[in-house]
């Protein structure tokens, strides 16, 4: 199904898993599951004028707590690769939630503390992750490992050097825990575009606030992050809660939310939207409707809205 304003989309997507430690002997056995990468390559290798043009643009896709490159996100990358964009879908230490770590924490700072150990590594209170096992090193690990074995799809252009990512080519999504690292890096860094899928989540029970780090200083113009949750979705937070969250990264500022299935592309240029499919009280279906695989049809217009949306 084809909305206006949306692009004719190719088929051909060339997909291949990657174990993390093939690209990085320092990188642990434990969180070893295969990152994986999606490219059209008559868009970057061939540049057929009949498709979407090649975006010069990665797009980063971080699963949730336990998930799995290999079967996280494979609808929503693969629509991303037919796009235009590079996609990733990378495995990294997900074993605890930062929900979970810090339920009873009263420290304003828990929650950007426990993410910054997965995404930089480092120490936090509730968990440490090498620097090797982190996610700027497993990305990065993987660009340099892409770029010597598949060259011309020039995946070298998403690293400044060896050691250093491009993050104003990189547009950051995931869902859940992935989703909410999707947003801080965005916080942090220029990044292309932030895709929040079931997530962000981070609040604060024991100070009934959301977390602190919503509120700082942005280095992405908050244009350029877009949220899609499910009303019935109570993972980490109420929806209540999630709204608090989006209100304190001022997304509330583009518009209210836009139910995804009465309202048609683009959005009325949302940047907060909302489902009530599939209609059910088990909140964990809720919390992955939003990316699966399974529902890639009927999120086609959704998620190439999110991929796409230019800032005003």
């Amino acid at each position: 199904m084809l909305f206006l304003g949306m692009p004719q989309l190719a088929a051909d997507v060339t997909s291949q898993k990657i174990l993390p430690t093939a690209t990085d002997s320092q990188i642990g056995e434990t969180y070893n599951l295969p990152h994986t990468l999606y490219v059209n390559r008559d868009i970057i290798v061939e540049h057929s004028t009949n498709l979407p043009p090649d975006r010069h643009e990665l797009l980063l896709f971080l699963p949730g707590t336990n998930g799995s490159g290999a079967a996280g996100g494979a609808g929503f990358c693969a629509l991303a690769a037919n796009l235009g964009y590079h996609a990733i879908s990378l495995t990294y230490v997900t074993g605890i939630s930062a929900a979970e770590a810090c339920a009873t924490d009263r420290d304003p700072k828990c929650f950007e503390n426990f993410r910054l150990a997965l995404i930089e590594g480092g120490a936090s209170k509730h968990l440490t992750v090498s620097r090797a096992d982190s996610i700027e090193n497993r990305l990065i690990k993987l660009l340099g490992y892409l770029n010597q074995r598949r060259p011309k799809e020039n995946w070298s252009q998403f690293l400044v050097d060896d050691q250093t990512l491009k993050w104003d080519a990189i547009a950051v999504s995931g869902q859940s825990q992935g989703g909410g690292h999707a947003a801080l890096i965005a916080i942090r860094h220029r990044v292309a575009r932030a895709v929040c899928l079931g997530a962000p989540k981070d609040f604060n029970k024991m100070r009934d606030a959301p977390a602190a780090w919503y509120e700082e200083p942005a280095a992405t113009p908050k244009a350029l992050f877009f949220t899609f949750n499910h009303v019935e979705d109570r993972q980490g937070c109420t929806p209540a809660e999630l709204l608090q969250n989006l209100r304190a990264l001022k997304l509330t500022d583009f518009g209210p939310a836009v139910d995804a299935a009465t309202s048609h592309f683009p959005f009325k240029h949302t940047r907060i939207l909302s489902t009530t499919y599939p209609a059910t009280n088990k909140s964990k279906v809720a919390h992955g409707s939003v990316v699966a695989t399974a529902n890639a049809a009927r999120w086609e217009s959704v998620w190439t809205y999110m991929l796409t949306e230019k800032a005003p």
